[in-house]
Parts: C-alpha cells; structure tokens; sequence
C-alpha cells in the first residue's frame, strides 16, 4: 500500500524545489525532475482512492484503518490539488521561455491516460468476447451430446418396438 504522508511530502518537496530553481534563474527545462517527482506522487495519491475501493472488500482491514487511510488520501487530495495549482501557476507566469508547457504537458498527460483507458476497455472487450465465444462453444458441445443421446435413445427405442411388434406376430413358430 502507498504510504500517503511519504508519496505527499515527496510531491511537496518537489514543488519546493521547482520554486527554489526558479527563484534562482534556472530554466524550467532543468526543473524536470521535480516536476516530474509531483506528478507521479500526485497519480500515486490519486490511485489510492482506488485502492481503498478495494480495501473494503478486505474484511481483515478495521472501520479505523479505512477511515484514517480515506481521511489521509482526502486530505492529501486537496492539498495536493493546491499544490498543482501554485505549480501551474509558476510554471505559466514565471516562465517566459516556455510558454504553453504546462497546458501541453497536461495535454499529452490526458491523451496517454485517454490511451491506457482505451487499451484496458479493449482488452477487457477481448476478453469478454473470449468468455463469450467459450461459453457458445460449450453449449455447443452439450447440444451435440444431447442430440447424439436423444438420436441412441431414439433408435433404441424404435428398434425395441418393432423387435416387440415383430415378435407378436412370429410367435408360433
């Protein structure tokens, strides 16, 4: 499990720092890292709601552990979106060089998460059509089972009546 209060002092540090090397004149190019230390301790914290969802389902998990872990990712949440928020403003304002990197950054963030939704969406649609096709396939075979049984049965049966009806009228000799 992602330790919230480590994954959001990171994503603080990294904002800190991206504040000191502009402070300092440096370009944003060389800010990178940071940058990129808070987006990906921010999607952490973000996929940590998720993981809750399935914490729930975990009955060896207590009311308290899953209301501290809520309360945490909450709070890291909208303290975090804060974070963003002073970020994207540093990055917009106080540099002239780039400018539009924040709105292109966010761009191609939404576009490569649009892209792994669509590619999980696909492979689960595989998927089902998979358990679809075996499904059929097995009914399938029971039909064929069914209708070999029914046809043995059948021909049984005819052949037990006219041995029967045979035997009636050859039963003299």
């Amino acid at each position: 499990m992602i330790e919230v209060a480590v994954a959001f002092a990171a994503a603080e540090a990294a904002v800190a720092g991206v504040k000191r090397a502009i402070a300092l004149g440096k370009d944003i190019q060389e800010c990178y890292h940071d940058i990129s230390t808070f987006f990906e301790k921010q999607a952490e914290i973000k996929s940590v709601a998720v993981v809750d969802t399935v914490a729930k389902k975990n009955p060896n998990i207590t009311l308290s552990q899953a209301t501290k872990q809520a309360l945490d990712a909450t709070f890291a949440s909208r303290k975090l979106y804060r974070l963003e928020v002073e970020l994207r403003e540093l990055l917009i304002y106080n540099n002239s060089e780039e400018t539009g990197l924040y709105e292109e950054m966010c761009a191609r963030r939404d576009a490569i998460v649009a892209a792994a939704k669509e590619e999980a969406e696909e492979e689960a649609r595989i998927a089902r059509v998979r358990l679809r096709e075996i499904a059929r396939r097995k009914a399938e075979r029971i039909e064929l089972i069914q209708n070999i049984i029914a046809c043995v049965v059948g021909t049984a049966c005819a052949t037990a009546i006219l041995y029967f009806i045979y035997s009636m009228f050859n039963w003299r000799e």
